[in-house]
């Protein structure tokens, strides 16, 4: 039998839009444990612990801004070895068609989003490494009641269906631990939302619009034009879209960035 070497790797999962009706994202960025647990890395938490950054409330503020750049702008001198998959779904359709079984099944729509898209955000993260390695992840969560307020636990769910998928489809992964965590925790829930932020800002390319939302898009602009990695880490983004088929397509981000890039000079 082929020896296989462990790879420990980081993964944080989040969503945005959850409350829109416009854009729903889920997204998880997954970092090898050897690099997010660098030095020059763990310093980021001196930030976030001492700071609620959040990309939704971002205004424009000086000091905000700069410790956004400071923790997009240092974790993106590594950016060739960190990956990001985002699953954009329509609520509206998971809801329209739920309504046959509704009755009979009060919580089919948080069912259906919350055992099915995380599994694939993750999944797609940590397969297909090789037959001569096994990566071993330690999945973060960001903490929200909805996933224990019902009769599911979204923790639980992934670490029993992702390990059995490891086994059933054959895969070199297993999901070691699976936890909740609030901000200001770890940097990587902080940047996670950041990176989910500005995805779905270029995804909905917001311009003309309000003060906030031009403050948004000049600084995901200046982060690009600051960070040649930054623009390729963008390209690398894996987009699935969910909605006009019950298939997941595979989307490339590099069109919706050019896009935004386009119409933002």
């Amino acid at each position: 039998m082929t020896e296989r070497k462990s790879f420990p790797v980081k993964i944080f999962f989040d969503e945005s839009g959850k409350y829109s009706e416009k854009t729903h994202l889920m997204g998880a960025i997954l970092l090898p444990s050897n690099l997010y647990n660098l030095p020059i890395l763990q310093e980021l938490n001196e930030i976030i612990r001492h700071s609620d950054i959040h990309w939704a409330t971002y205004r424009g503020h000086g000091q905000t801004r700069k410790k956004i750049e400071k923790i997009i702008l240092t974790v993106m001198k590594h950016q060739h070895l960190i990956k990001m998959n985002v699953i954009s779904y329509n609520q509206n359709k998971i809801q329209l068609d739920s309504q046959r079984i509704k009755e009979k099944f009060t919580d089919v729509v948080d069912h259906t989003i919350y055992t099915k898209f995380p599994e694939r955000v993750v999944y797609g993260l940590i397969r297909k490494y090789g037959s001569h390695s096994f990566v071993d992840a330690d999945v973060a969560i960001e903490h929200d009641n909805t996933y224990e307020a019902k009769n599911y636990d979204l923790r639980r769910q992934m670490f029993e269906q992702l390990n059995i998928q490891s086994i059933y489809r054959g895969e070199n992964f297993q999901l070691s631990n699976v936890q909740y965590m609030k901000k200001q925790q770890e940097y990587g829930i902080e940047l996670t939302d950041l990176l989910l932020g500005i995805v779905r800002t270029i995804i909905e390319n917001p311009t003309g619009t309000s003060a906030a939302k031009r403050a948004k898009n000049k600084l995901i602009l200046d982060l690009i034009n600051q960070n040649e990695g930054f623009h390729s880490f963008l390209n690398r983004i894996k987009l699935y879209e969910w909605g006009q088929s019950n298939d997941l397509i595979d989307t490339p981000f590099t069109n919706y960035l050019n896009i935004f890039m386009g119409e933002n000079l």
